[in-house]
């Protein structure tokens, strides 16, 4: 018969499993409905027309921010419907929970692999956009070093 001890680590075990696959589920629906809202009457039509030229200009150059002027309506439309964008909160990230922080993470290094822009200028040029504090920066380099390690330099004395 196992002891107390025992019974109560397989019990807290259990529950903490028990967490996880609830963040697992949300993280997993998110996966599945992300950016669903481009397909929209909303945003369709003008991101698919302004895609060509955003393709061309690295995130965050004064082109690529031209480009996405004349789409001004549909980012409006994207940000008030997607709670993984900071831009969705009155107080951007300091309102969001860490599903969506994972989220917007992901969409963040997707959109990388797209982009002409490095990895980790896009990452320094979203802390300062949007006041990520050196913790928090810190704790998303980390995740980034665990899910896309090639994304980041080995010797960045933060990871």
């Amino acid at each position: 018969m196992p002891s107390d001890y025992v019974k109560d680590l397989i019990d807290h075990k259990q529950r903490v499993a028990g967490y996880m696959q609830i963040v697992a589920n949300e993280l997993f629906k998110r996966a599945t409905g992300h950016d669903n809202s481009k397909f929209s009457e909303e945003e369709f039509e003008l991101y698919e027309k302004a895609f060509p030229e955003l393709q061309k200009h690295a995130y965050g150059s004064s082109e690529f921010k031209a480009a996405l002027d004349t789409i001004k309506p549909a980012i409006q439309h994207h940000y008030a419907v997607n709670d993984h964008h900071p831009e969705f909160f009155e107080q951007g990230i300091s309102q969001m929970n860490l599903i969506q922080i994972i989220e917007m993470m992901c969409d963040w290094i997707a959109a990388s692999e797209r982009s002409q822009r490095d990895f980790l200028q896009g990452l320094e040029m979203n802390k300062e956009r949007f006041h990520i504090d050196d913790q928090l920066f810190g704790a998303l380099k980390n995740t980034v070093m665990k899910i896309a390690p090639g994304k980041l330099p080995v010797s960045d004395p933060l990871v």
